[in-house]
Order: structure tokens, then sequence, then C-alpha cells
């Protein structure tokens, strides 16, 4: 199965990428177009996860898994995720966005309740070091051992970071953390990921609408690997980590 592992269903905030967005019609289309099975939707800045959650549950196969986005210094947000547990399948951080690194201590409370759980935290690394550094969320990782944690961006969407982060993952024995491939353009820096960490911990994901889902396919068929490697990362790896067959 091939599965998006990071989709951005409803608009961005007009300061943030032109006000870019989709609706959930455009969402189905684009993975019919690209021979897609399913996806993880998760909002925009404008968290509307009530949106999203109520577009999921209205599916008649499953084919959408939701991960809410949840901003730590708005109580309502992470209220949300407990009262709607049982559609829920993960939980999306975004430092940047946000304003709040993944290590404040207003976190702590998601990060406990995604280990109460059992719950994937996917957690925005960027370039603004001070806020989004994969640093922050190694360290958590590192905390949180029982905790899944996806690194989007491969850590930071730079040749720099990205290898800084599989050296951080490799330095703290972090089977725990896996990355995603979404805004990466350095298709060899996917291979140094593969080599190091292993076919196991990359994740396919585009951020659609800001990337698309053809790209990053690309991007994998650029690799030198297995065709049991490839499977796992389109689609194998993020259906495990849901707890679905694959």
């Amino acid at each position: 199965m091939v599965i998006d592992a990071h989709i951005h269903a409803t608009h961005w905030s007009k300061d943030k990428f032109l006000g870019r967005g989709v609706g959930f019609e455009e969402i189905e289309r684009c993975l019919e177009d690209c021979d897609i099975d399913g996806a993880v939707l998760t909002s925009t800045d404008l968290r509307k996860n009530d949106e999203v959650l109520d577009f999921v549950k209205g599916q008649t196969r499953k084919r959408y898994w939701f991960f809410p986005w949840v901003n730590p210094t708005i109580s309502s947000d992470l209220s949300f995720v407990e009262r709607h547990l049982d559609d829920v399948h993960g939980i999306k951080l975004h430092p940047s966005c946000d304003q709040v690194r993944v290590t404040d201590v207003r976190a702590k409370p998601v990060l406990e309740f995604a280990a109460a759980h059992n719950l994937p935290v996917m957690v925005h690394c960027g370039r603004w070091q001070e806020m989004s550094s994969y640093a922050y969320a190694l360290e958590v990782a590192g905390l949180y051992r029982q905790v899944v944690f996806i690194l989007s961006h491969m850590g930071g969407d730079t040749p720099e970071l990205e290898m800084a982060t599989i050296g951080g993952i490799e330095k703290g024995q972090l089977d725990n953390v896996y990355l995603g491939i979404e805004g990466v353009r350095e298709y060899w820096a996917v291979q140094e990921a593969v080599d190091r960490l292993g076919a196991s911990h990359v994740i396919f994901g585009s951020d659609y609408p800001l990337g698309h889902p053809r790209v990053y396919l690309g991007l994998v068929d650029a690799l030198r690997i297995s065709s049991t490697d490839r499977a796992l990362i389109i689609g194998g790896n993020i259906l495990r980590l849901l707890g679905e067959e694959v």
C-alpha cells in the first residue's frame, strides 16, 4: 500500500504560505491521481481539527488517519484530543508556527498524554533552530522512549540539518525516531538515512498541498533500494506505527 503520511487539510492563515489550502474533495482527487491508497491528515496553523475529524469519520472505508494539530499553549487543543481519543491516531506539534519548543514545559502534558495512550507524535523540524531544532525533538525522544516520534522534513529541510539529525539519532540510539521526507530536495540525504538508519525508519510524506506526492514518490524511486525497502518507505512503516496490518 502507498500511504502519504503528511497532508494538511483545510487552508492556512493568510500570512502562512499565502493562505494556500485544499478542500477534502481535492485531497481525494490528488490521491486518486497519484495511485495513493490513503493518508495521514492533519490541519494547518488555523487548527480546524473538528473539520478534519468530521471528514475522517465520514468515510465509508478506512483510508485516512487523523493527527490533530495541538498547540501546547491552548488547553482546549489537548482537551479536543481527549474527547475524541477513539478517532485520533497521533498528534502533530509545530514549534515554528506555535512558537513553543517541544522541550518547553508547556508541551509536557501533550507528550505525557501521547505516552499514556500510545500515540505517535509528529514534530515539525525546521531551519528556525531557536524554536524548531531537531535537537529539541531528539531530546524529548530520549526522555520518552516509549513514544514514536516522526520528525518532519528529516529534521530540518537543509542538508546540514538532515545529516546532523541522522547523526543525533545514531548517537542517542533512538530507535523510536523516524524521519519524514516531505520538503526534502536532496535524494542523497534520504539515501544516507536509509543506509545509516535503515529503510524501516524513513517515511514517505508530501506536505500536500505545500508539496505534491508525485515529487516525493519520485524521490523514493531515485534511491538505490530494494523493492522491499521501497514498500516500507511508501507505506509499510507508517502503517506499522499506526498499528495497521501491512
